[in-house]
């Protein structure tokens, strides 16, 4: 509380100081912690090497919605948030699966996305929705 009143011709200021250096305290440390704390718990942004996801995209090289993807999200997905967290990683429909992904179900069409946590299926994403809905749909997984 600030009191004011008037001393010598001029307006002295009761405990002025002590109120400010509380307020910029106060403020300072939670900025602090908004800072530290909103980034999920852990200082500066999360890396590569804390990942162990991945988003599998099953593609065809015959896939209209599948280049659809790659001009609208593909080009630039190495370079978002979501990125760190499940790397984008391309296997074709027509191939077969390489070691790590034959306890995948198979894809039925493609686009297929198969968001993958510690070398286990957690979701898919079927078809190509478009840009909007895909980064809606790939959002329910970072969440997590």
């Amino acid at each position: 509380m600030i009191r004011a009143s008037v001393t010598g011709g001029g307006w002295h200021f009761c405990a002025m100081r002590l109120c400010l250096t509380r307020r910029i305290t106060l403020f300072s440390f939670l900025f602090i912690l908004l800072t530290v704390f909103n980034t999920g718990g852990g200082i500066g942004p999360a890396k590569a090497a804390d990942s162990r996801g991945q988003l599998v995209m099953i593609t065809s090289s015959h896939c209209p919605w599948c280049e659809a993807f790659e001009d609208d999200v593909g080009k630039g997905y190495d370079r978002t948030e979501e990125a760190l967290i499940y790397p984008l990683r391309r296997h074709d429909f027509y191939q077969e699966m390489p070691n790590d992904l034959v306890h995948l179900t198979p894809a039925t069409m493609t686009p297929t996305f198969i968001v993958m946590r510690d070398g286990m299926e957690v979701g898919r994403i079927v078809g190509y929705p478009g840009a909007e809905l895909f980064w809606w749909r790939i959002s329910e997984f970072t969440a997590q």
